[in-house]
């Protein structure tokens, strides 16, 4: 899925990434830029790796300690309210 954040597209893939991480993101400045979370995740954990990678896409230069802690609130937040990704 083709996903735009501060003007810049990235494609935004749920899929096999490598085993030391839980997802990626490629550098704003990058061509063909993309967004990685384990396919394998599932529930509030995607939810909180999927917001950390958007984070990372919408300001690159933003500590990962920063980063973490922000994704983590937010889904817990999301969570609560109900947030659930529909069935592919």
């Amino acid at each position: 899925m083709k996903v735009t954040i501060h003007g810049k597209r990235w494609d935004l893939s749920f899929c096999k990434v490598p085993p030391d991480r839980l997802g990626d993101c490629d550098s704003p400045d990058a061509t063909n830029k993309g967004i990685r979370v384990s396919k394998d995740l599932q529930g509030e954990k995607a939810l909180e790796i999927t917001l950390h990678e958007l984070f990372h896409a919408a300001n690159w230069r933003t500590s990962e300690e920063y980063v973490e802690r922000e994704a983590r609130d937010i889904a817990r937040i999301l969570w609560r309210l109900g947030y659930r990704k529909d069935s592919e």
